[in-house]
């Protein structure tokens, strides 16, 4: 057996990595009354009777030792869609506060805008754990702020949790995008904030597009849900025909010609404009965002009836003209393009995608720069290039 004690970190950290946790901020006041707060990965339930929660923050950390000298604090249950304001939490400034919306407990901590759920708690215990504290808080009040799913840390990333019944079936698929997706996160990170725009990726498991990243322009108020699933309906999943055999081409342009001389049409333009370019898309898109895109996620997880392809075959029709590649001959600016580009394996095949959308209005100049700097993101992941930060985990705990 191996001796626990000559383990390495790093393995040790790794390993650990492959069981989720939630992610929560302990929050409180300190005597000045301004705000205080720490992120971790380790909030449990302790007790029911007494109601008791627990966590474990570093014995070194500053933020805990301000906590604990509150002696009281608010566990907030981030949600799913709130990655930023919890990476936001774990920089190292004096406010980590600023720029966060947020209202005072029934302890006068604070409670962070559109967490799951917020719990009050006065400081119970304090007992060594390693190079950790088990610290554990007697209940005083919970209130469920969102039910919606949380937001979790698996395997060096931030995710979602979503029923089985609304994700695609492969987990070992899923996992492993999450781990490719993740040496490319910065540059997606970066991109989203340059273009004021969002940056997702979604990974190929059998007819559906799932996303398993997502990164967004601060001032967008809404974005991709980790798990949501988009069939690959043409004229979308051209991108994974990417150096595909003729005979998926073939099925694919066979299900675009039952879909009408619309989509059929505008199916082999944005086929044509991938394997030209090795991005493609679309100059504009109000009426896609607004109406096909949620019905397209809707139809990715609910029984598929007649009357609900004839919806979706309506909307692909009404919305044709956002889903058209950018066009050299179309001088004005529109709003609302979206792209995408392939992620190759190590067998040239796509089996993961990037997309970048709610982009403001931009030409189709602008909007060709914005698809090469996708290529180039793409191109970094499947090069093998990995940066990824290791301190990540440290940050959460």
């Amino acid at each position: 057996m191996t001796n626990v004690h000559h383990l390495d970190p790093a393995l040790f950290r790794e390993a650990l990595g492959h069981h989720p946790t939630g992610v929560a901020v302990i929050s409180s006041i300190d005597a000045e009354g301004q705000p205080i707060g720490l992120v971790v990965g380790t909030f449990n339930s302790v007790s029911l009777d007494p109601p008791l929660v627990g966590f474990f923050p570093m014995r070194e950390s500053r933020s805990w030792a301000e906590v604990q000298k509150a002696g009281f604090f608010t566990v907030n249950i981030f949600a799913h869609d709130q990655e930023d304001v919890c990476r936001a939490l774990t920089r190292r400034q004096p406010d980590k506060f600023a720029g966060l919306n947020w209202t005072p407990s029934t302890n006068g901590s604070p409670v962070l805008d559109d967490v799951v759920l917020s719990i009050d708690c006065t400081l119970a215990d304090v007992a060594p754990a390693g190079d950790h504290h088990f610290v554990t808080g007697l209940v005083e009040d919970v209130t469920i702020h969102r039910p919606v799913p949380p937001l979790l840390f698996f395997q060096g990333g931030y995710g979602g949790f979503v029923p089985r019944s609304f994700v695609a079936p492969s987990d070992a698929i899923i996992a492993e995008a999450v781990q490719l997706v993740q040496s490319i996160r910065t540059d997606m990170e970066e991109l989203a904030t340059a273009t004021d725009g969002e940056v997702a990726a979604y990974a190929l498991v059998e007819d559906h597009a799932v996303a398993v990243a997502v990164a967004k322009a601060e001032n967008l108020s809404a974005a991709t849900v980790i798990g949501s699933k988009i069939p690959l309906t043409p004229p979308f999943g051209e991108v994974f025909l990417t150096n595909a055999p003729q005979s998926a081409i073939d099925d694919w342009f066979a299900k675009a010609d039952r879909m009408g001389e619309d989509i059929a049409g505008i199916s082999r333009q944005r086929l044509t404009h991938l394997q030209a370019n090795g991005w493609t898309g679309s100059h504009t898109g109000p009426y896609r965002d607004s109406r096909l895109f949620p019905a397209l996620v809707n139809y990715g997880t609910e029984e598929i009836t007649p009357a609900r392809d004839r919806e979706l075959r309506n909307l692909l029709t009404e919305a044709a003209s956002d889903l058209l590649p950018p066009d050299a001959r179309n001088t004005g600016r529109h709003p609302g393009a979206s792209l995408v580009a392939p992620i190759l394996n190590s067998d040239g095949r796509c089996t993961l995608m990037l997309r970048l959308s709610h982009l403001p209005r931009l030409s189709v100049p602008e909007v060709e720069d914005c698809g090469r700097s996708l290529l180039e993101i793409a191109s970094r992941a499947h090069s093998g290039s990995r940066h990824t930060d290791t301190r990540e985990m440290e940050n959460v705990r």
